[in-house]
């Protein structure tokens, strides 16, 4: 996959004041903060974050270049937090994290259900326990999501946590953690869900 590039620049000054008008400017106010790295300041500019959001996918890793004083510097990130306006749907922030491709790190990923299970033909429900997994994995390796097939879940039949196997992923979940399971129609049909109906992927900006 072709690298995504995001420019950034250091953000001089700090404060409401500076980050408003580093909006009013055409740019949003960023943080950047890493392991050994000492919080900076940073700036990108909205008109590149519009153009990128929709090929930017939860923990996607982007490619920084990051000018300051001393030239460009170029830095794998990955978002991990964005800051809107209540009123409008206006990024205010965005916070990127510093990672080595060389160190594994700790990354949430979406399950995502597919196939549609015995124990539905007979009338039973999918209940989803876990949207999400958590996962050790080096940043290249990163999973964008976890496919579960169903196909031969019969009513109260289960997929655990150890029955997820990914070269190079390593789940961080209890291994006897249930993931999904398909109960009775009288088990509670207002807790589950469908397998067509989850879709669990969060899209990043």
């Amino acid at each position: 996959m072709e690298d995504i590039l995001i420019k950034a620049e250091i953000r001089k000054g700090k404060g409401k004041s500076k980050a408003k008008s580093t909006r009013e400017k055409g740019g949003i106010p960023c943080v950047l903060y890493g392991r050994g790295l000492e919080s900076l300041g940073i700036t990108i500019s909205l008109k590149d974050w519009e153009r990128l959001r929709k090929n930017i996918k939860r923990n996607t890793i982007l490619k920084m270049e990051l000018r300051n004083e001393g030239g460009v510097e170029e830095k794998p990130v990955m978002i991990k937090d964005i800051q809107r306006g209540i009123l409008k749907d206006e990024v205010l922030h965005i916070d990127f994290l510093q990672v080595s491709m060389e160190r594994k790190i700790e990354v949430e990923i979406p399950i995502h259900l597919t196939g549609e299970a015995i124990g539905v033909k007979n009338s039973g429900i999918v209940e989803l326990h876990l949207r999400t997994i958590m996962v050790e994995c080096l940043p290249s390796m990163i999973p964008e999501k976890i496919d579960l097939d169903v196909t031969n879940l019969d009513i109260g039949d289960s997929i655990h946590a150890n029955e997820i196997s990914i070269p190079g992923v390593k789940i961080l979940e209890h291994m006897d953690v249930a993931i999904v399971t398909i109960i009775p129609p009288s088990g509670g049909e207002e807790k589950a869900v469908t397998a067509e109906a989850v879709e669990v992927e969060k899209k990043e900006e």
